[in-house]
């Protein structure tokens, strides 16, 4: 009898112990970066800022939402993905600022989604003054027949 009720113990003992364990192993993982993306918008970004929007096209899928201040607009083809890099770099220009990456983050939202946030600062050209910070995400897609390819990209609010 002794025997059986020591059995009883150490079997709730070992099945506590065992669930709690299923438990703490089970835990959300914390999100993982994405390094090798980062690079890829990295290397976007700096074909944007040289003018060379032809290779800057090579990155994105072939249909892309840009979204900004709750309005959204799906853009397809790369002539006219082109077209909305050249009309935007031109707006960048105008305003006489150039932007400069300060900060990026990756996270991998799935295996074949991930989400690179982005804080770049804008400077006044004349006078390298900060003026201030933006913040976008740019989410990337691996398709399994052209690898990693940005096809969104979305406006998000800075802390002033």
């Amino acid at each position: 009898m002794k025997y059986i009720y020591k059995q009883k113990i150490y079997f709730i003992f070992l099945t506590s112990f065992l669930f709690w364990y299923s438990c703490a192993s089970n835990k959300p993982n914390e999100t993982e970066n994405h390094p090798e993306i980062e690079k890829l918008w990295v290397q976007y970004f700096e074909n944007l800022n040289s003018n060379n929007y032809k290779n800057a096209v090579t990155f994105l899928h072939s249909k892309v939402l840009f979204s900004f201040k709750g309005t959204g607009i799906e853009i397809e083809g790369p002539e006219k993905l082109q077209n909305q890099l050249v009309n935007w770099k031109n707006r960048v220009d105008e305003k006489g600022i150039y932007l400069k990456l300060h900060d990026i983050k990756s996270e991998k939202v799935f295996d074949d989604v991930t989400m690179v946030d982005v804080v770049k600062g804008e400077y006044s050209k004349n006078s390298d003054k900060f003026l201030r910070e933006i913040r976008r995400y740019y989410h990337f897609y691996n398709d399994k027949e052209t690898g990693w390819k940005l096809y969104m990209i979305a406006g998000a609010d800075t802390e002033d």
